[in-house]
């Protein structure tokens, strides 16, 4: 849902029926001036027999109009609703006809005077003839749906299109994520090899030693044998051996006390892996948290350390303070200026933060570093390591 184009779907469906009700009404407006400025050019027809007489001009006009109308293939298709008039100067209706009682009588008695109707004929067409068109184009007509169908294809293709660019940028970034996770499991299996090394080496020392005790104790009982078997001679080398004995044993006494000492810092070893691999851990993905979201500050390992070192409400307030320093660094407050290093050439910049907190940075070309986060009671240690840098 984080991608799904709400926008895009706002502004279809407010433009579709917008663009539906502006086409609708143009294209009533186009069709009625198209026909009748093409009733205007054939509704008359051949003026030879209107001038003899021969034929009214009512029924001309009404025959050629009717011609009109079923020969168009548009209005056949969408079944057009055209209504039109025509009127002579004096505002009589030509067409449609409507028949009177004079028409009536005449026909009824056979009657028709060929010179009558022509003068007849000859002074409508010279009243200036006026077409008026009317068309009903009305919604649920076939032209209106199909404008309507139109627009609302249009739409939804818009919709698709940005609904699957909304899908590509969330895979992207599940891809993203996926791999960083992927790199965590990687390092945490290196360390694990490494560690299972340590103890093999460590295991293979205390046997070498275990092994020259050994060889100094063979020797030692070889010794005596020795002595027993040529006690007269060995006399007057009781005293350098005892001496010997004296040195041997003290040796297996050192011996031993290493051996000792091994152990202990084997157990001490073995309790700090377990309380050093979630340290470390929590201080690699720190690091990377921040190098993922502030993609403008970089932040030294002193600072990383003094964050971890932090309550939970004072790193929430710490990772504000370096976010607005990311987005928008002249927002930030500076309560001073601070001038570190040996020769007091490079300027730091403090600020405060959770009232207690205090987060030294240096602007650097392209980004801002990050160089010592703490607190009011850390604030000597802070600023010595800052005159040292």
């Amino acid at each position: 849902m984080k991608h799904f184009p709400f926008k895009v779907v706002i502004f279809c469906l407010v433009i579709t029926p917008i663009l539906y009700t502006v086409t609708l009404a143009g294209c009533r407006d186009y069709l009625e001036k198209k026909y009748r400025l093409k009733i205007e050019n054939e509704f008359i027809g051949n003026s030879n027999e209107l001038l003899n007489g021969s034929v009214h001009i009512e029924d001309r006009i009404a025959k050629n109009i009717q011609t009109i109308l079923n020969r168009d293939v548009l209005i056949r298709i969408a079944k057009l609703d055209l209504e039109v008039q025509v009127t002579e100067g004096r505002g009589r209706i030509i067409y449609p006809t409507y028949v009177g009682a004079d028409e009536f009588q005449e026909d009824s008695l056979g009657y028709y005077d060929a010179q009558a109707v022509a003068d007849k004929n000859f002074a409508i067409l010279n009243s200036e003839l006026k077409v008026h068109t009317v068309l009903h184009l009305d919604h649920g007509s076939f032209l209106a749906n199909l404008i309507f169908a139109v627009y609302s294809g249009i739409s939804i293709l818009i919709f698709f299109v940005f609904y699957r660019q909304g899908i590509k940028k969330a895979k992207q970034e599940r891809d993203i994520k996926n791999a960083l996770i992927q790199d965590l499991k990687q390092n945490l299996e290196k360390n694990e090899m490494r560690h299972e090394q340590l103890e093999e080496d460590l295991k293979r020392e205390r046997a070498e030693l275990f092994k020259n005790i050994k060889q100094l104790d063979q020797k030692y009982q070889l010794e005596q044998k020795k002595a027993k078997t040529n006690e007269d001679e060995m006399f007057n080398e009781i005293i350098a051996l005892e001496d010997q004995l004296n040195t041997y044993i003290e040796l297996k006494e050192r011996r031993d006390v290493e051996i000792d000492e091994l152990k202990s810092n084997l157990e001490k070893y073995e309790r700090r892996k377990s309380t050093g691999n979630s340290r470390r851990g929590e201080f690699d993905f720190i690091s990377k948290r921040f190098k993922t979201l502030y993609k403008h500050i970089e932040m030294s390992r002193k600072a990383l350390d003094g964050f971890r070192n932090l309550t939970e409400d004072q790193q929430i307030k710490a990772e504000e303070t370096i976010h607005q320093l990311d987005r928008d660094p002249a927002s930030v407050i500076v309560k001073r200026k601070v001038f570190s290093g040996k020769k007091h050439k490079a300027t730091c910049f403090e600020i405060l933060f959770a009232y207690n907190g205090r987060l030294y940075f240096m602007n650097h070309p392209n980004k801002t570093e990050v160089v010592v986060i703490g607190t009011k009671q850390s604030q000597t240690k802070d600023m010595e390591y800052l005159h040292n840098l």
